[in-house]
């Protein structure tokens, strides 16, 4: 951006805290964004500048100058600028921006934040050639309705929820950025200033309009108020009136101007939805829904009952609000990405605070172990349906026929013979000529036995063909997935997750695929949100609990990963990996938490307990047991874990090395 656009930014290269800037994301009344790049750690951050304009002035390049006479205020408006960013940067949610830090400097504070690469609900929205069907709205919003009711159990209210403060990232995860505490402090600063004019912070459409009042003590129903609002602008095509006009017609013509949703939607809407919308746009604080929750059981809602929705005429195009502080718009999610670099999905994965947490090392792999069944079960599964229903019909098949290539194929998989049956799929093909169906049958089984081969190249070739012959079916791109997975190709496999996920977005299993991959790639916070939504789709699967309980257990958030333990082991509580999971989380919290350590390390023991004495005890359970007993200070029965472990695994060299330590 040019530096007559924003005159008063930051030049170009200026270093803060390590970042340099590198460009204006965007100005507004209360300040200026930059993304930033630090060239050590290569990575980018979003720097919100407390600039508000009017009170603030630009010196020597760099420095941040008020007027004498504002130095109170602005003294004021500062600190409490750097204890809200404090205070967000408390906050942990998959569906919240992260904020990372706050930063004095020039004279003034920075707010750091976490980039967000994706687009705005609001350019989401128009890019789509046909109005968005309410199933669609759900994936984004229901994710947001549970990040508001964490923002609000932490006695926040955003007050800035609009379309354009809704980002999607490229993974298709919806986030919720840019909360308005930060513009209230800035405005009661202008307002308070002597030299100073103040900007409203109300979102036209989109605020209440008790946020009008400076007075007022806002509750979490001004938040309810804006989500109606972005529910109602997205059925729609255009945001409701204005509240603050809705007001002065009730006064000056005795009339709302508000026209209900089921008269203006472009989409059938479920009674239940109608009600909610309209009664989130009360004017009136007690008559809308009290709660995110509530707001969030209407929107889930679909009743037997379909408002009537008139056809709306089409929608007249609203110039697109500025987003500072986020980039967009970003790629389509289901575009292919380059691959990225390997990472083991080995025990270097486990949480940083602690240096013996085995999570990585038996959870993941033996989980990854029994995805790669669910998955070659599902491909396998596929061909054998179809071998089945054709056996029925037609007992004795030609030996030269594709048909009997594929069953042929097919007993041999089922024996095990893989490399045998490849070869009799690849005969299936050259005989199958242009007959499609028998060509897609083939590939599929033919990518199941490449899969138990280990060659995913091959598989994830054959996998390519069969989405070109068959490209609206999403277990094609979910079992291709799989392959980029064990090639460590995690973008690329996310890519095709997010493919899957897009052509049905009610199959938990697809988001649990992408929540492995975000898993192993290592980017906890994603891997969080996508078990979140497989949970909120299949709420009885305890492999998906687990799963998130890990992500929370990388991150170090134990008392989350010890709750989705609890839940896993509820559901399958004869499922050995989930104990021993849950004790790695215990050890990992004994390290970082001296007040409980004690306490954490004998749950973590009673875990293992359970496993030892199950029928499925490993060499590594007697190692991390006795690795525990050593912190407790049982010297003995360390010892004798240390010898177990090495009795059933002679290459057990970190019982080795105990048992050299301690003398035994």
């Amino acid at each position: 951006m040019s530096e007559q656009q924003y005159p008063f930014a930051l030049p170009l290269g200026t270093q803060i805290s390590g970042y340099e800037i590198v460009r204006v994301l965007g100005v507004g009344g209360f300040g200026i964004t930059y993304e930033g790049f630090n060239p050590v750690t290569r990575r980018r951050a979003a720097i919100k500048e407390f600039f508000p304009r009017g009170i603030a002035s630009r010196e020597n390049a760099t420095q941040v100058v008020f007027a004498r006479e504002d130095t109170d205020v602005v003294a004021w408006a500062l600190e409490r600028f750097r204890r809200s960013t404090t205070e967000l940067c408390d906050f942990s949610h998959p569906n919240i921006v992260t904020v990372l830090n706050y930063v004095p400097a020039n004279e003034t504070g920075y707010m750091f934040m976490e980039q967000v690469e994706g687009e705005t609900l609001e350019q989401w929205l128009r890019k789509k050639d046909k109005p968005v069907s309410l199933d669609e709205l759900r994936v984004v919003l229901e994710p947001i309705c549970d990040a508001l009711e964490y923002v609000h159990s932490r006695k926040f209210i955003h007050r800035d929820i609009a379309p354009d403060n809704i980002m999607i990232r490229k993974d298709g995860r919806p986030m919720l950025i840019d909360f308005g505490a930060i513009k209230i402090i800035a405005q009661t600063a202008q307002t308070r200033a002597a030299s100073g004019r103040s900007y409203g912070v109300a979102k036209q459409h989109y605020s209440p309009p008790e946020q009008m009042d400076e007075d007022a003590d806002l509750d979490p129903r001004a938040d309810v108020y804006a989500l109606g609002a972005v529910l109602y602008r997205a059925v729609t095509g255009s945001p409701p009136v204005d509240a603050d006009k809705r007001k002065n017609d009730l006064v000056l013509k005795g009339a709302d101007p508000y026209v209900s949703v089921a008269k203006t939607a472009r989409i059938p809407l479920p009674q239940a939805v109608v009600d909610i919308i309209d009664r989130s746009l009360s004017l009136k604080p007690a008559t809308r829904p009290s709660s995110i929750a509530e707001f969030c059981t209407g929107l889930k809602d679909d009743g037997v009952k379909t408002a009537v929705v008139k056809p709306a005429p089409a929608a007249k195009k609203v110039e697109p609000m500025p987003t500072p502080g986020f980039s967009g718009p970003g790629a389509k999610v289901a575009a292919p990405l380059p691959p990225a670099q390997p990472q083991p999905l080995t025990s270097d994965m486990g949480p940083p605070v602690a240096s013996r947490s085995w999570i990585g090392l038996a959870a993941i792999g033996a989980v990854a172990l029994i995805i790669v069944g669910v998955v070659v079960a599902s491909l396998t599964s596929t061909t054998t349906t179809t071998t089945t229903t054709t056996t029925t019909t037609q007992k004795q098949l030609p030996a030269g026929t594709a048909r009997a290539a594929i069953e042929r194929a097919e007993k041999l998989a089922s024996d095990g013979n893989h490399r045998a049956a490849v070869t009799s799929y690849a005969e299936a093909l050259r005989l199958a000529g242009n007959d499609n169906a028998l060509r897609v049958s083939a590939l599929k089984g033919r990518a199941a036995s490449y899969g138990e081969l280990n060659q995913y190249a091959e598989q994830i070739a054959d996998l390519t063909e069969v989405i070109r012959l068959e490209p609206n079916d999403p277990d094609n791109y979910a079992h291709r997935s799989h392959g980029y997975y064990f090639l460590k190709e995690y973008d690329r496999a996310i890519s095709d997750q997010t493919r899957a996920i897009q052509m049905n977005t009610r199959s938990g299993y697809y988001y649990s695929l992408r929540g492995r991959s975000n898993l192993a790639k290592k980017d906890y916070i994603a891997a969080v949100a996508d078990y979140s939504d497989a949970i909120r789709l299949s709420p009885q699967t305890a492999l998906y609990y687990a799963r998130r309980g890990a992500a929370h257990g990388y991150r170090s958030d134990f008392g989350r990963a010890l709750n989705d333990y609890a839940e896993a082991i509820k559901l399958a509580p004869s499922e050995a990996n989930y104990y021993r999971e849950r004790s790695d989380i215990y050890a990992g919290r004994a390290d970082t938490t001296p007040a409980s350590r004690s306490a954490d390390l004998n749950l973590a023991k009673a875990d293992l307990d359970l496993v030892i004495r199950g029928k499925d005890a490993m060499a590594v359970d007697y190692e991390k047991r006795g690795l525990i007993f050593e912190k407790l200070g049982n010297r003995s029965d360390a010892l004798a874990d240390f010898r177990a472990a090495l009795a059933r695994d002679s290459n057990r060299s970190i019982s080795r090395q105990a048992i050299q330590r301690l003398g035994g």
